[in-house]
C-alpha cells in the first residue's frame, strides 16, 4: 500500500493537472464560439498581432477617405445643380428677348430679367454644409453680395458685388494632386451680370418696360445681348461638365476604395475569424478527455465527481 501512495499521488496530480489544463481550453473554445474571433485581446493572436493592428490601421484610414470622396461626390451633385439653374436662367431669358423680337413685345422682358437674377444670385449663393460653394475659401457669407436689379445697375466694382476669398477652395485627397472644387462666383459671373446690368439700363431707360411694339433701336441691342446670354450660359454648361466630370472621377475613386477595404477587412477575418468547424471538432475532442481526466481525478482523490465539474 505505500509503495502505490506515490503513483497514486503523481497520477492525482496530473490528472488535476489535466483537468484544469482542459477546462482552460474548454472556455478559450467556447469563447470563439460565442464571439467569432480567435481572441478577445490583439496580444491573444500572437505573432498575427502586428499584421492585425496594420491591416486594421490601412483598413481605418481607407474608410476616412471613402468617407470624404462620398461626400464630395455628393456635392459635385448639389453644384452641378446650382451651375445648372444658371445655364437654365440665362437661356430662358435669351429665349424670352427673342420671343419679344419676334412678336414686337418687349412687356414680358423685365419679369423675365427678375426671375432669372434671382435664380442666378440664389446658385451662386448656394452652400454645401453651410459653406459657400463658389466663394473660394470662405466658410460662410454670401459670394454675391447684391440682391437687387437696383442694386446691379449701379454696382460696377467687383469688390463691391462679391464678397470671396482670395483663394480657391480646394482638397488634397493625398495624391499630392489638389484639386479645385469650383471656380468663384467673380470669375463665372462678371461678365454675365455686366450683361443683365445693360438689359436693366434700357428697361429704365424705356419706363421700366419695352412695351408693344417695340422700336427698331430696342431690336438690334436686344439680338445683341440675346447672343451674349447664350454665351454666358454655354460657359456655364462648361463649368458643369467640369463638375460632372469631378463627380464621376471621384464616384470612381470611391469604389475603388470600398474594394480595398473590403481586401483589408477580408484580410483582417482571416487572421482573426475563428474557423468554428475546427472549434467544434477541438471542442468535442477536449470534452472527451475532460470526462476521462475528470473520472480518473474523482477516483483517485475517492471523492464524488459532481465537486469537480
Amino acid at each position: 500500500m505505500s509503495a502505490s501512495t506515490p503513483l497514486n499521488a503523481r497520477f492525482f496530480t496530473r490528472a488535476q493537472g489535466d483537468v484544469r489544463r482542459i477546462t482552460s481550453e474548454l472556455g478559450g473554445l467556447q469563447a470563439q464560439i460565442a464571439s467569432g474571433a480567435k481572441a478577445n485581446t490583439l496580444q491573444g493572436f500572437g505573432g498575427a498581432s502586428s499584421r492585425i493592428l496594420s491591416a486594421s490601421s490601412m483598413r481605418a484610414a481607407t474608410d476616412s477617405r471613402a468617407s470624404v470622396v462620398n461626400q464630395l461626390e455628393a456635392r459635385f451633385g448639389v453644384q452641378s445643380a446650382a451651375l445648372g439653374q444658371v445655364s437654365d436662367a440665362t437661356q430662358s431669358l435669351a429665349l424670352t428677348i427673342r420671343e419679344a423680337i419676334s412678336a414686337n413685345d418687349g412687356r414680358g422682358v423685365s419679369t423675365e430679367l427678375e426671375l432669372a437674377f434671382n435664380a442666378i444670385v440664389g446658385a451662386l449663393n448656394e452652400t454645401w454644409n453651410g459653406q459657400p460653394m463658389f466663394g473660394g475659401e470662405r466658410q460662410d457669407g454670401s459670394p454675391v453680395k447684391i440682391t437687387s436689379l437696383d442694386e446691379l445697375a449701379v454696382t460696377t466694382q467687383p469688390e463691391d458685388m462679391f464678397d470671396e476669398a482670395s483663394r480657391h477652395q480646394i482638397i488634397d485627397l493625398g495624391e499630392g494632386a489638389p484639386i479645385k472644387l469650383a471656380a468663384k462666383a467673380s470669375e463665372l459671373s462678371t461678365d454675365l451680370f455686366n450683361t443683365l446690368r445693360q438689359l436693366k439700363h434700357m428697361l429704365d431707360g424705356a419706363g421700366g418696360t419695352l412695351g408693344s411694339p417695340m422700336t427698331g433701336s430696342y431690336t438690334d441691342v436686344l439680338m445683341n445681348i440675346a447672343a451674349d446670354l447664350d454665351g454666358h450660359a454655354k460657359d456655364f454648361v462648361t463649368e458643369e461638365g467640369r463638375t460632372g466630370q469631378l463627380q464621376e472621377r471621384f464616384a470612381q475613386e470611391r469604389g475603388r476604395l470600398t474594394a480595398r477595404s473590403d481586401l483589408l477587412s477580408k484580410e483582417i477575418g482571416d487572421q482573426t475569424d475563428a474557423d468554428l468547424a475546427e472549434v467544434s471538432i477541438r471542442l468535442n475532442t477536449l470534452l472527451a478527455q475532460y470526462e476521462a481526466a475528470a473520472k480518473t481525478f474523482a477516483e483517485l482523490s475517492q471523492l464524488s465527481l459532481l465537486k469537480y465539474i
